[in-house]
């Protein structure tokens, strides 16, 4: 029995390296299904705000808003990088026509620490239209909810990231490209599990055997 504990420890380690590399896989699925909602919402036409439509219905449609932005609502979503620089999102209410308000995020501008910038040097005509992407808000702790603004009026459940610079902006301010559609790491990740599901079998099957080996040689004649 002792002989055979390496196999027995490598398959238990094969059979949990199997179990990830399946979840892994499940994740796909799930990458992949969400993807394809995605890329049909951003094949439709693009709503003009504000809408009759639930916001439920609104999440990754392009989007047209006019309105006022409220620079006194406005803050940042911190920790945010474009091309390995440090920065923040600008984060602004715009009040639309029926006088609800939805969150836009203007931009990206570098920031040192990743936290703050003169805000008051950013500010743009207060009358604008935007238009962008309306994405659900995120679980990202570093991301800002659009109830969380400090603001007197209703405000959609969605956040519209402008994707369409308007010709002209203050300096500093970058123009998000629409969310990438990819598949993540999930493929990956499970081929290497199931690679080392297969080393923990071959290698515990290779240890027992030179323990067999080792046993057979040490008995006297």
């Amino acid at each position: 029995m002792k002989r055979l504990l390496p196999l027995i420890v490598g398959l238990a380690v094969a059979v949990l390296c199997v179990r990830l590399g399946v979840w892994q896989l499940d994740r796909l699925g799930q990458r992949r299904s969400r993807n394809a909602v995605v890329e049909a919402q951003l094949a439709l036409p693009p709503v003009r705000l504000p809408s009759t439509l639930r916001p439920e219905s609104l999440n990754y449609r392009r989007a047209v808003a006019r309105g006022r932005f409220d620079f006194a609502a406005e803050t940042v979503e911190v920790a945010r990088t474009f091309r390995g620089a440090p920065g923040v999102h600008l984060i602004t209410p715009l009040v639309l026509d029926d006088g609800t308000g939805v969150a836009v995020i203007r931009g990206w501008v570098y920031s040192p620490d990743g936290r703050t910038v003169d805000r008051a040097r950013l500010e743009e005509p207060e009358t604008a239209t935007v238009s962008g992407v309306l994405l659900p808000p995120s679980s990202d702790w570093r991301a800002v909810h659009p109830e969380s603004l400090v603001a007197a009026y209703p405000r959609l459940p969605l956040v519209l990231r402008r994707t369409v610079s308007p010709g002209s902006l203050p300096g500093g301010i970058v123009v998000l490209d629409p969310p990438v559609i990819d598949e993540g790491r999930h493929l990956g990740y499970a081929i290497q599990w199931f690679s080392f599901a297969v080393i923990a079998v071959v290698g515990g099957a290779v240890l027992a055997l030179k323990s067999d080996g080792s046993l057979s040689r040490s008995r006297p004649a």
